[in-house]
């Protein structure tokens, strides 16, 4: 991002707008720089907002940010509409480098925001020629860009906000050359709750700041709703033995977060475990009685202890997290009926007994008024008794192949008459970049189909499994669920994409966007599922030689072109980006891991014909020491291996660390020692055989080293 000079007086100016904007209802802009008019192409741009607006129409005028410009509140008591004034100009200043001070009173020319039934709002509406649909619910807004005057109204506080994160995406230009785009705008969001998933039980739980981060662009996209799953990693006073010291979130920072979360009208909701996936405690000797089976992973409905344990915990919970709704989870309770209460499932079925233990925590839960929310995957597994779930729970519908059409999954809820949010994946876990194809499919046709029949709202998922998933690579699938759940269905994914690197970096082109989708069609080129498995993957096995180095050969050049031209896409327009930079650099890191990826499968086939050639043909000198290019000081294939892997270990722990917590760090890095010890293992290998082979003309057998079989005539064709 570009520094700003800021002159003694302008910093004077600045403090009294920090202090001063609590108190008064105007935040006074100032431009300070000349005047100078936006270029002739400016009021022919394209208006490029995510999510897209119900009604759009382009007026061709602009509104250029110049000096004596005001940002007024039209209602003065309004803190809500204050702090959507304050996050607009500091989002003007950061972005276009427009300068911003604090003024008293509205000037000449004003960009003026509030709700409907303000004097000066239905003024400034009357002016544009602007009206409200009578029906505008209640996160709808208004929005009016003339040549003289802006503004943005609501029938909520909400609306306003949301007016205000359209507007910014229509300033363009920078600092005396920053205007906002002409534009009329109605607008109102499709599904009532459009919210994210975070795991922060497997691995990565992020900082304080970092969630504030998550917060306020979840709040630019128009999402409303965030829920921490939580296992084991909610810090309780009753039960303190459960969660990692320094790997938790603490009820301080909760109730910071809550209060964060709340000025951008976002909802912080508890997602904590209430049924499996509770294996984090149960292995505890405390806990082990509550285990469905010894030091399992599923409490045991058997044990009025579980119940105390859920009656503890959500106690909690509810001081802490204010709102609508409790996530109890309840997903995946594969272990049930194969211990404890084994007896009471062959009596009565596994359904009848995992539905009791719903209405049991149901029942507990019932004095704090919230709505229950629980993951849909078991009760669909027992179609009859899904009828019998009480109305007042939510189904939180998930599944993550990308598939034409949900709607047999979603069926079996609606005929229930019960509410429910489809819940799609961001399928970030178990990859080095998320796997934007199936992303694409799942997310929009998902949502597509539960705005059909009127689901409560969409959640979409980032999950964790093995531990190493960066945040900070998922917000283009994050974006893409805020608009389809906000639009009416069915979203245009290439539209979407036309305006992403707008929306989300301010970068003219298309040219990121690419490169994100070049990143995350990595499985697809390779034809390989998880690819952190890849990345971990023993190279020196005969099955890796077979089913990877040698017949992916092809399909790893195009791979290795594919993500390097992601990177040189990324180091060439990284000066262009003003908006959310550090992106880029969890782009690039996935770049080249996936390019260490296909280098590692190229080294090692090319090692295994080699060695080989010399052990086929001992006699042959020359041939054996060409080995020395795999093993020499100079020229040391192995060992470069080790040190990409070196660089890349280094490059994640500062990605890791500019999002979570130093826990579970070192578990993560660990796997990069290990491989990085077995590339300079197999080089001093080599080493030692050449010298034998000096003294004894032999070498060890090339199965024996991990190269596999004879490459075929094919493998040497294709070379």
């Amino acid at each position: 991002m570009k520094s700003l000079k800021i002159s003694p007086c302008v910093c004077a100016l600045l403090l009294v707008a920090a202090l001063g904007g609590a108190r008064g209802g105007v935040v006074n802009v100032t431009v300070n720089a000349q005047t100078t008019a936006p270029v002739a192409s400016a009021a022919h741009e394209a208006v490029r907002v995510i999510p897209q607006p119900k009604k759009l129409d382009a007026t061709g005028e602009t509104f250029q940010l110049t000096r004596g410009v005001t940002v007024t509140v039209a209602d003065p008591r309004s803190e809500e509409d204050e702090f959507a004034a304050r996050d607009f100009v500091e989002d003007a200043r950061e972005t276009a480098g427009v300068t911003l001070v604090a003024g008293k009173k509205r000037g000449r020319r004003s960009i003026l925001l509030g709700t409907f039934g303000a004097k000066a709002i239905n003024e400034a509406l009357g002016r544009a020629s602007l009206t409200a649909p009578s029906d505008l619910n209640e996160e709808g807004y208004v929005l009016s860009v003339r040549a003289d005057e802006v503004v943005v109204a609501g029938r909520t506080a909400a609306g306003v906000f949301y007016g205000m994160q359209t507007l910014k995406q229509l300033v363009r230009g920078e600092g005396d050359a920053a205007y906002i785009q002409g534009a009329r705008i109605t607008d109102w969001p499709t599904m009532r709750w459009r919210a994210v998933s975070d795991d922060i039980s497997r691995g990565p739980v992020p900082t304080v700041e970092y969630v504030k981060r998550q917060l306020r662009t979840f709040a630019y996209f128009k999402l409303n709703m965030h829920s921490f799953y939580m296992e084991h990693t909610f810090a309780s006073e009753a039960h303190p033995l459960v969660a990692p010291e320094g790997g938790s979130l603490m009820p301080a920072e909760i109730r910071e977060l809550v209060a964060y979360a709340r000025r951008y009208h976002i909802e912080l909701v508890p997602e904590q475990q209430t049924f499996g996936h509770l294996h984090k405690a149960l292995k505890l000797e405390k806990y082990n009685e509550l285990a469905e089976v010894p030091y399992g992973d599923v409490l045991s409905p058997q044990q009025e202890g579980s119940y105390k344990l859920v009656a503890d915990l959500y106690k909690e919970l509810d001081g802490l997290f204010p709102g609508k709704f409790f996530h109890i989870g309840a997903d995946e309770t594969f272990e049930l009926g194969e211990g404890q209460s084994r007896d009471e499932v062959k009596a009565k079925g596994v359904g009848a007994v995992y539905f009791e233990h719903l209405r049991r925590v149901r029942e507990i839960l019932q004095p704090y008024r919230r709505r229950l929310m629980f993951w849909g995957d078991i009760a669909l597994n027992h179609p009859d008794l899904i009828g019998s779930v009480p109305k007042d729970m939510i189904v939180m519908n998930w599944t993550y192949g990308p598939r034409d059409s949900y709607a047999a999954r979603i069926k079996p809820f609606k005929d229930a008459g019960l509410d429910q949010f489809v819940c799609p994946g961001v399928q970030s876990w178990n990859q080095i970049f998320p796997n934007t194809e199936a992303a694409v499919v799942n997310i929009s046709n998902f949502v597509r189909d539960g705005q059909a029949v009127g689901a409560l709202g969409m959640m979409n998922t980032t999950w964790d499994d093995d531990g190493e998933a960066l945040f900070e690579m998922n917000w283009y699938a994050i974006a893409l669920g805020a608009a389809a759940s906000w639009e009416s269905a069915p979203l245009d994914v290439s539209k979407f994409d036309a305006k992403f690197d707008w929306s989300f970096f301010r970068h003219d082109g298309d040219e990121l966007t690419k490169a994100i989708r070049a990143l995350g069609s990595v499985n697809k080129v390779l034809g390989t599922g998880a690819s952190d498995a890849e990345f971990w993957r023993n190279p020196f096995t005969e099955s890796f030689q077979e089913e990877r180095a040698r017949a992916l050969s092809e399909k790893t050049r195009q791979m290795r072109l594919l993500v390097e031209g992601a990177a040189e896409t990324i180091i060439r327009e990284r000066t262009r980006v003003r908006r959310n930079q550090p992106s880029l650099d969890a782009m690039r890191f996935a770049a080249e891991r996936f390019d260490h990826m296909g280098r590692r499968m190229q080294v090692v086939e090319g090692f295994s014909r080699a060695y080989w050639d010399a052990y086929l043909n001992l006699g042959d000198q020359r041939k054996v020491r060409r080995l020395r290019n795999y093993s020499g000081a100079v020229n040391n294939r192995l060992r470069e291996m080790a040190e990409e892997l070196a660089a890349l270990r280094e490059a994640y722990r500062r990605q890791w660390l500019a999002e979570n917590r130093p826990s579970w760090l070192d578990s993560i890095l660990a796997r990069y020692d290990l491989a990085i010890d077995g590339w300079l293992t197999k080089s001093l290998a080599v080493q030692e055989a050449l010298r034998e082979y000096e003294e004894t003309s032999t070498l060890p057998n090339p199965q024996e080293f991990g190269l596999g079989s004879r490459p075929s005539a094919d493998n040497e064709k294709r070379r």
